[in-house]
């Protein structure tokens, strides 16, 4: 029965990995109006001629999909090319008025160019009419031409030293946006210990080797934004702030209990994220402020738990908490904690195999899964230490969770709904 549990387990877990570790547009996350327009503009070159449309319709179909722009909406700008191009244009440029934007656009216009063949020269005037309206310089206008024949011939080397010339000119461009466009192109950058000084931001946008620890002084700011981290150490805050959004960490080795260990700072966020701690420690400890996770996945966790929580207020919105054997969350003091539409995955604790909590704040779970949950003693998913109002758990789904007559401990029955699968 157990081999049968693990091979499900493992099933699923390859699955739901392959689903959310696809490669999605850099623009995949943005509003509806805003990726209508964005796809509006490069619709222009693929469809705004009949020559283009023909040998290029398919490619951009395929484009609208990777921006999830829904059958209809394809429809539409056709539509919209042919009716309201003027109006549609305008709204189009005023979106994509960041230079961020703007070198995400170019990159796939030049993808478009370069599937063209009969309505090449077509192609070649759009591309410039819009480099022109983003008055883009002739640094800017080479490295895009250099960077996205490199990436078609494969030739990673010459986008190296192309990337390597334009950062020394001045400019800056996100590593995730040339590596979705370019996914062979491929850069390290190795540190050993980081501090951060006040007033200072530390940006890991690329793969990065760190052997070390990051420490993050009082003013001091850590943004991992699209980074992939590998880290034989920890990051480590004083005041300072921490930000990770799609970032992928996996922790190589560390002696310290957790992976962050995160005191008087007043907000940390991390969103779109995986973090692998690689059974070597727990993965956050945060003693004081705020802490929203959303849309992550931490796993493989070992000796603490994954978040042990002492701050004021917290949200746990849409996350995966997997291999976690000392448990997943461990909530102190009178930290007010909502955690909502949350997978819990082999988590196993004395008390509270996922959840476990002597917080005397408000504590709500709501519409969480818990599979294959243990606890050595009491409360296989859910442990509540005091008996007290405010406790919610509604909407919850258990399965394979042992011991099975006490998935919650501690919760008063008013504000209790429990769905064994």
């Amino acid at each position: 029965m157990e081999t049968g549990v693990n091979s499900d387990i493992l099933g699923y877990l390859k699955k739901r990995q392959s689903e959310l570790e696809k490669v999605s547009h850099p623009m995949v996350r943005c509003d509806d109006s805003f990726r209508y327009l964005y796809a509006f503009g490069l619709g222009v070159m693929a469809l705004g001629n009949m020559k283009a449309m023909k040998e290029l319709q398919e490619y951009f179909e395929s484009l609208s999909v990777r921006l999830c722009i829904s059958e209809k909406g394809r429809e539409q700008i056709i539509t919209d090319i042919n009716n309201y191009f003027d109006f549609r244009l305008t709204e189009c440029i005023e979106k994509v008025r960041e230079k961020e934007i703007q070198y995400c656009f170019v990159l796939d216009l030049y993808k478009i160019y370069q599937l063209s063949l009969w309505s090449q020269d077509y192609c070649e005037k759009v591309l410039d009419y819009y480099q022109q309206i983003f008055r883009f310089s002739d640094i800017e206008r080479n490295f895009f031409e250099t960077f996205s024949e490199s990436a078609q011939k494969k030739d990673t080397e010459k986008a190296g030293k192309a990337y390597e010339l334009f950062r020394k000119k001045g400019y800056e461009i996100r590593y995730s946006v040339l590596s979705y466009f370019f996914p062979e192109f491929v850069l390290e950058e190795n540190y050993d210990n980081i501090t951060v000084k006040a007033g200072k931001t530390f940006i890991i946008d690329k793969p990065t080797k760190v052997t070390g620890d990051i420490i993050v002084e009082r003013g001091g700011s850590l943004l991992v934004l699209g980074g992939i981290l590998k880290i034989y150490g920890s990051i480590i805050t004083d005041g300072g702030r921490v930000r990770l959004y799609n970032a992928r960490v996996r922790v190589m080795d560390n002696k310290n209990d957790y992976f962050m260990k995160l005191s008087k700072t007043a907000i940390v966020q991390i969103t779109y994220s995986f973090i692998d701690c690689g059974g070597k420690c727990g993965c956050i400890n945060q003693t004081t402020g705020r802490f929203i996770l959303s849309d992550t996945a931490i796993s493989n966790t070992s000796g603490e738990r994954a978040v042990e929580f002492l701050g004021r207020s917290a949200v746990i919105t849409r996350c995966r908490f997997v291999n976690c054997n000392a448990g997943a969350l461990a909530l102190m003091k009178n930290s007010r904690v909502n955690i909502e539409n949350t997978e819990f995955i082999n988590c196993m604790s004395e008390y509270g195999g996922s959840l476990y909590s002597e917080s005397i704040g408000n504590v709500k779970v709501e519409s969480c899964t818990f599979e294959n949950s243990k606890a050595k003693y009491l409360g296989s998913a859910i442990y509540f230490k005091y008996s007290k109002f405010g406790q919610y758990v509604t909407n919850c789904t258990y399965k394979e969770c042992m011991p099975e007559e006490s998935s919650v401990f501690n919760v008063y029955d008013d504000d209790f709904e429990m769905q064994r699968l």
